[in-house]
Formats: structure tokens, sequence, C-alpha cells
């Protein structure tokens, strides 16, 4: 997982399960529930331009993303994190890492619609 040891995908799977982290409100609106895990396990993280994107290779890794986006054929938003090596999606048989201009374009061409900005994070 993106973001280090020992943050594997399991232990962040248990750990947003707490009630601590609501995954939506009383009307049903889904909420960001890893703003709030991340802040509680120590990480600074702040919203960019999306175009600011293109720049993360050049963090050598001290700065992980987490870009939201609409899937309209599915009626459902979706999340991926982004490292230094590409795009991590958890989407099942998606690959380790994809080029962050590949995946755009390719999920663009697919209709998806990115969001504007996305959470840029400090280890």
């Amino acid at each position: 997982m993106v973001m280090g040891h020992p943050y594997t995908y399991e232990r962040v799977l248990v750990d947003s399960q707490q009630a601590k982290y609501p995954k939506s409100n009383g009307v049903g609106k889904f909420l960001a529930w890893w703003e709030l895990y991340l802040r509680d396990e120590g990480f600074y993280s702040e919203y960019r331009s999306f175009n600011d994107l293109y720049s993360l290779t050049r963090f050598g890794g001290g700065v992980l993303g987490l870009v939201t986006m609409d899937v309209p054929r599915l009626g459902a938003s979706h999340i991926v994190a982004v490292d230094e090596l590409g795009v991590v999606d958890p989407a099942d048989n998606a690959p380790d890492h994809v080029v962050i201009g590949d995946y755009v374009r390719n999920r663009r061409l697919d209709g998806v619609r990115f969001h504007d900005e996305w959470l840029a994070i400090k280890r």
C-alpha cells in the first residue's frame, strides 16, 4: 500500500470500520472518512488542484495522493491512490501501478469525471 509499512490494505480496512470514521451522514451523503483517519495517524494532508497531480513524481515518495472520481456508468464514485510510481487502483484485477497520464486518459475515455482537487498526503 502506498502509505508504507505498517499500513497494509487489511489494516486500513479494519481501522476504517471504527465508529469514529463514519462513511455517510444522516441523509446518506458519502463522507471522506480517510481525511479523519489520516489526521489521526499523524499524516499531514491538503487538497491540491487536479493538474498538480502530474508533478507528484518530483517528490520521490514524500507525497502521496488520493484521487476521487465519478463513474457515471456505475452511478458511483471511486477513489485511487497515487505515488511516485503511478496510480494504485483498488479495483479487482487492476495492475499494481499505472502511469498517471495513462490512467487519467484511459478513465476519461471510459466517461469517468475526475474531481477538481486531490488530497496530497505527506509522510
